[in-house]
């Protein structure tokens, strides 16, 4: 091969922080994860630091597959043992992309260890779980984030600054929905519906969550709820061609009041046919309203009155691929869309700055905090559902 003119990059010149990775979990959301790692350099230069790929982990049962995960991802190895990954001394940050119920235990030895911890949403299966997740994060002192990656779309991040900025005036009401339809074929096996089975965590663990944390991200804290939850289809065959008891939620309603005294209605639901994923929220205020869409994430629908656009009625569409939106070096250049992996992007890029600059991961970032609230919100809709009548959120009751 001719080489001649070729010239061996100077790598010791790009002197960046560098954070190890270790990843327990490697199904869709460690995918998701580890692509942000990946792509962080490229959209922004020069970066806050370069995550370094350690090590990925997954069951001994699975080894096969972890081995092929670490490869595919660009891991340097993997593990069959968690608590072996959060003893390696190369890892920095620990990223928890398990299934549900395997959020607690590992998280609350990497903090105890020193480690920083990322962990997806929920928080856990139940309330008191997360509140012992966050006490110990909170007692170690660690950077601790939940992966409530829709806080981090540029859209979304504009409409928090123009609420905190007085733009749309006192707020009224929200309204936001999270709709899939995985679950509405009662002839759908059981292993094809996501929140009936394995954990059967329920379509508000496993997608309401992320309604609930833009309502208190957007508007204010929740004070009161009153819900309504059901399971219409309490079976479903198997692969086996065996039938599966399920009481894992399908649908949700939930009228809520704010600290600040607006009112909201949220909702969630894994049976709305047609709805692959379709996530959005409306906030109407004393001098406007806005609208967003996760089908349509790179713009924000804003009403306002007293502007030379109420000389056509209705909203205006907004773009967000701007150089003044909030991850504009994080992004394609103007006019050139971004997609839902974005989200992760910024995320990720906002973890490693508050770890290397030693940032606070709030207000824009979901914490542990953040998490054990959430749970005790969506525990309170059950609650609700089950007595029917309105409860109020007591963070201290734990």
């Amino acid at each position: 091969m001719n080489m001649q003119g070729f010239k061996e990059t100077d790598t010791k010149k790009y002197n960046f922080p560098k954070v190890g990775i270790g990843l327990i979990g490697y199904g869709f959301m460690g995918k998701a994860h580890t692509n942000a790692y990946k792509k962080l350099s490229f959209f922004s230069w020069p970066p806050v630091a370069i995550p370094e790929l350690v090590a990925v982990c997954g069951l001994l049962e699975n080894e096969a597959q972890t081995q092929e995960a670490a490869y595919r991802y660009g891991y340097k190895g993997y593990y069959n043992d968690w608590n072996l990954l959060i003893k390696d001394p190369r890892i920095n940050l620990i990223d928890n992309c398990t299934p549900d119920d395997v959020h607690c235990e590992p998280c609350i030895a990497a903090v105890e260890a020193g480690k920083h911890i990322m962990c997806e949403k929920p928080l856990a299966m139940t309330v008191a779980d997360a509140k012992r997740m966050y006490d110990a994060a909170r007692k170690a002192k660690v950077k601790h984030m939940l992966g409530h990656n829709y806080r981090f779309i540029p859209a979304v991040r504009l409409a928090r600054e123009m609420i905190q900025n007085g733009v749309i005036g006192k707020i009224y009401e929200f309204r936001g929905r999270y709709l899939q339809s995985v679950g509405a074929g009662p002839e759908n096996l059981i292993e094809d519906v996501w929140y009936a089975s394995g954990t059967q965590s329920g379509i508000n663990l496993g997608i309401g969550c992320h309604i609930i944390d833009l309502a208190r991200f957007l508007v204010s804290e929740i004070k009161t709820v009153s819900g309504i939850q059901k399971t219409f289809n309490s079976s479903r065959l198997n692969k086996n061609n065996n039938s599966e008891s399920i009481k894992a939620d399908e649908t949700n309603f939930s009228i809520v009041e704010f600290e600040n005294g607006a009112v909201g209605s949220i909702e969630s639901s894994g049976i709305s046919a047609g709805r692959l994923n379709q996530h959005t929220w409306e906030i109407n205020g004393s001098n406007g309203s806005i609208y967003w869409d996760l089908e349509d994430l790179n713009h924000l629908y804003v009403w306002l009155k007293n502007t030379a656009a109420n000389a056509v009625s209705g909203f205006t569409k907004v773009s967000v691929t701007d150089p003044k939106n909030p991850f504009a070096s994080l992004s394609w250049p103007p006019g050139h869309n971004i997609g839902w992996e974005n989200g992760h992007i910024n995320e990720i890029a906002h973890l490693l700055d508050c770890i290397v600059n030693n940032k606070s991961i709030e207000p824009y970032g979901a914490t542990f905090y953040d998490g054990y609230i959430i749970q005790l919100i969506m525990d309170r809709i059950r609650e609700s559902s089950e007595r029917g009548k309105k409860l109020e959120i007591n963070p201290g009751e734990v």
